[in-house]
């Protein structure tokens, strides 16, 4: 499964100054500042939004000036999950994205020190290196 942005209304303006990501039902939210409103941005709801089947990360933010994609995931304690859900997103985009540099943002409510050191997040970590962010509670961010 294959989605085009293209054909998907964004959730934002085109210059919107600040994008919020959260879930209604939690606190937790990734805040993007567009500087001034100067580039081209898209927000898109992916799990269960315009991703319905599959397990994917929550939101997708596009900075179409700049070409940078960042993945939101909002969680709980259990971070180590939100690698397979990136690696979806990335599966399920990646034709719509082309060109695009992607960053990763986690946003939980607690960060567990062994979910930390779980292969799998090491690995992936170690993958993209400074492009994967985690906080508690709240994110925010030029983009």
């Amino acid at each position: 499964m294959m989605i085009q942005l293209d054909t998907v209304e964004s959730l934002c303006d085109v210059n919107q100054k600040i994008i919020v990501s959260k879930d209604l039902r939690t606190s937790r939210m990734h805040r993007a500042i567009n500087q001034n409103g100067v580039s081209a941005v898209r927000q898109f709801k992916l799990d269960g939004g315009i991703v319905k089947q599959r397990k994917c990360c929550d939101f997708l933010i596009l900075n179409d000036t700049k070409k940078n994609a960042y993945f939101v995931e909002l969680k709980g304690g259990n971070i180590h999950e939100a690698v397979s859900q990136f690696e979806e997103s990335e599966k399920i985009l990646r034709s719509s994205l082309e060109g695009y540099n992607y960053f990763y943002r986690i946003v939980c409510s607690k960060v567990i020190t062994h979910n930390v050191a779980r292969n799998s997040f090491r690995k992936f970590q170690d993958k993209v290196g400074v492009c994967l962010k985690y906080k508690t509670n709240l994110l925010e961010e030029n983009i």
